[in-house]
């Protein structure tokens, strides 16, 4: 298997200098867009499928590797409907984002969500079914036999009875002159016999051998180093700069202001960044120059009080969840800010000129440094060009741009020379993008079989799809939910599974000044540790056993109920725990999975040390099973180290962190023993990178609880033991 970053545009698929690049057959992948439907103009589609004489298969596919074996999973469903030969594979990303490499529903070229598989999968499947069928065809008429009595299979089209076969490759050229099939028939589930297996992914061997190409390893002729200084108040921007502070510098070539500070640009990183750090620059007084994170906390519990708060979700009566009769179960929780710490830090290379940019940089959000080059450059889209390499890790973080920015600009103040800029830890934990802090309020009524019978839930913070140009009210609209709704803020809640027959979610909007950017599982990493945490308190007040209240509200919810059980089982939950061990247990839903998780922790005079985890998913066929449990693995690891250690606080209108002394990542020895079972009961396909992350955080919780009796609401736990 063989993967290439990045070797192709589309002119050079359809229309390259050679007669193997020119003779081929290439088959887009389409989709049933809601625009198409409603008789809108159809998409034509860039995204597409190649087979060349030599019966190589190229794929082009804008969706970043990041490490979660995306291009892997995907390479496997190719192969399996094409019948191709998977040693023939190779994986290309596009050089421009276009419009046709959007996610519909999104509108931009972006590689979020845990779509990369669920949204991608049946394009793929039906492009590789219409070629088969035209490599079929061809080959039909060259045996004179029925198509039906022929098959595809590593590379071959096959003739059942005399086992004659002819190689893709010598098919091509007949194939090119067949028309694509509208309505190809997909393989049927016997004959699929690569996905569901845990095959090797792709790019295994070049990172383990070191020829894995990163942004940061990216090297050109003549490249120049950039280093950033940033303003430390985050609504702050530049008021002066003094480039002569460091102009004698060595190996100082050129500063170059970019918003919100400025680059230094210099023959290597470290002296670079030791101008930057020298550099006389001022910068602008702004009114958060004083903010701490005493005053955020003072501003949200004022938002939980307040009385005009509207209503994002109802269902049921609204007045039953204000209702004092029954037993009242409150609590309030808190999450903090929270940073990406990708292991790769920020950077990208740019070479930058007003007739040309060309970027080679590690992105999920290709739409967006487009968007950042144009408001920033005026940069149009027909003359960017982005390489994009592997991501050494992306979280949300590397969905923006303004790396990109950076880089471009100093390049043009070197003329257009290659620069690579580079941003240090410090610069990531302390101006970069942050996942939101949020508080939430919790009311629940109990009946006196100890059911839920109303809730209501009140969260204060930010909307952090405001950042995105995102308009709550018409998403509302769109989505039949009720005002002020913001996805990026309430999911997890507003759409989560238990029956409840009255329900009342409600958005108190609290606007904060540092940048926010999603982090994995966006909302639903708070919203699943304050509703599966409240979970626990009512059944704790019921006087009932945390899995057994959770099933009397799983009603209808078979998915729900599968992930329980399994994961039930797999804990033995219902003997008596281990000596010495604490269980707590956490169910959420996100991204079209289920995730259930069991925690087992002991505490010490360390603190709490996390001694096993175990999970069960859905997410529908597993494409690759392995790579599955290696996403929960790394997402359940991910996700403890911020409910344990992780927070981000502000003084003086600055991020008091820095560095991973003070921002600790989880070490190999605190890493548990992940146990991840996938339960397929025949759902729709749903993601994996992101559904591991939110019941971790109270699974801890609720086995702390049931370790002490003390209920822990707000994080990181260790600000608590």
């Amino acid at each position: 298997m063989k993967q290439r970053y990045p070797t192709f545009s589309r002119r050079s698929f359809l229309a390259g200098a050679s007669a193997t690049i020119a003779t081929a057959l290439v088959v887009p992948l389409r989709f049933e867009t809601a625009l198409a439907q409603q008789g809108g103009a159809a998409r034509k589609p860039q995204s597409f499928i190649r087979i060349d004489t030599k019966g190589r298969v190229s794929f082009l596919l804008p969706t970043s590797e990041m490490g979660q074996g995306t291009h892997t999973g995907q390479a496997q469903i190719l192969a399996e409907e094409l019948g191709a030969d998977w040693s023939s594979i190779v994986v290309d990303m596009p050089k421009q984002p276009l419009p046709d490499y959007r996610i519909d529903f999104i509108g931009q070229m972006r590689s979020v969500g845990s779509f990369g598989i669920r949204y991608w999968h049946d394009p793929l499947r039906r492009a590789a079914a219409q070629a088969r069928e035209m490599l079929t065809r061809a080959a039909s008429t060259r045996l004179g036999a029925d198509p039906a009595t022929l098959r595809a299979e590593k590379g071959f089209i096959v003739h059942a009875g005399s086992g004659r076969r002819i190689p893709f490759g010598e098919l091509v050229e007949d194939a090119m002159a067949l028309p694509v099939p509208e309505q190809p028939t997909l393989r049927p589930e016997n004959e699929r016999t690569l996905t569901g297996r845990s095959i090797p992914r792709l790019d295994t061997v070049a990172k383990v051998t070191g020829r894995a190409v990163y942004a940061i390893d990216v090297r050109r002729d003549d490249m120049l180093y950039g280093a950033v200084r940033l303003a430390p108040v985050f609504s702050a921007d530049v008021e002066s700069i003094d480039e002569s502070s460091v102009a004698g510098l060595p190996g100082v070539v050129a500063v170059a202001p970019v918003p919100r500070g400025a680059v230094v640009v210099a023959e290597s990183w470290w002296r670079a960044k030791q101008a930057a750090d020298a550099l006389d620059i001022t910068f602008t007084k702004t009114p958060a120059d004083n903010l701490s994170t005493e005053q955020i906390d003072a501003m949200f519990r004022e938002a939980l009080d307040r009385s005009d708060v509207p209503v994002t979700t109802l269902r049921g009566d609204a007045e039953a969840t204000r209702s004092s009769e029954g037993r009242i179960v409150e609590a309030d929780y808190a999450v903090p800010l929270l940073a990406h710490a990708s292991m790769e830090p920020i950077n990208c290379t740019a070479e930058s000129t007003e007739d040309r940019t060309e970027l080679w940089v590690g992105t999920q959000g290709h739409d967006v440094i487009r968007m950042t080059l144009e408001r920033g450059l005026q940069v149009p889209a027909e003359k960017l060009t982005i390489n994009t390499t592997y991501l050494g890790g992306g979280f949300g973080r590397k969905t923006h741009g303004e790396i990109a920015l950076q880089a471009a600009l100093a390049s043009r103040a070197v003329g257009g020379r290659p620069v690579k800029v580079l941003w240090a830890r410090e610069d990531d934990v302390q101006q970069g993008q942050y996942r939101q802090t949020m508080m939430c309020r919790l009311r629940a009524t109990l009946d006196d079989a100890g059911n839920i019978t109303a809730m209501r839930i009140r969260l204060a913070g930010p909307q952090m799809g405001l950042q995105y140009g995102f308009d709550p009210d018409r998403f509302a609209e769109r989505t039949g939910n009720l005002a002020n709704y913001d996805p990026f803020s309430v999911a997890g809640l507003s759409d989560m599974r238990y029956v409840i027959p009255n329900f009342v979610v409600e958005h108190a909007v609290v606007d904060l000044p540092m940048p926010l950017c999603p982090w994995r599982s966006i909302a639903h990493s708070f919203n699943g540790f304050f509703f599966e945490s409240f979970m626990d308190e009512c059944a704790a007040a019921a006087g009932r056993d945390p899995l057994a209240f959770r099933r009397t509200h799983c009603l209808g919810q078979a998915r729900m109920l599968a992930v329980l059980d399994r994961v039930a089982e797999m804990a033995r939950w219902r003997e008596p725990a281990p000596t010495g061990l604490a269980r707590g247990l956490a169910v959420v839903e996100s991204y079209g999975s289920y995730v259930a998780q069991v925690v087992e922790a002991k505490l010490a005079k360390g603190g709490v040390t996390v001694e096993r985890v175990h999970a069960a998913i859905d997410c529908g066929r597993a494409i690759n099973p392995s790579q599955v449990e290696a996403q929960i693995q790394g997402s359940v690891v991910f996700a403890l180290g911020a409910a344990l250690k992780q927070k981000v606080t502000i003084r003086d209108g600055r991020a008091e962190q820095s560095n991973f002394h003070d921002y600790p990542l989880p070490r190999i020895d605190e890493s548990p023993s992940v146990s991840v079972d996938i339960v397929e009961i025949g759902s729709p396909l749903g993601g994996v990178g992101e559904p591991g992350v939110p019941p971790a955080a109270p699974a801890l919780a609720n086995a702390l609880f049931a370790a002490t009796g003390r209920r822990i609401r707000s994080l990181p736990l260790s600000d608590h033991l």
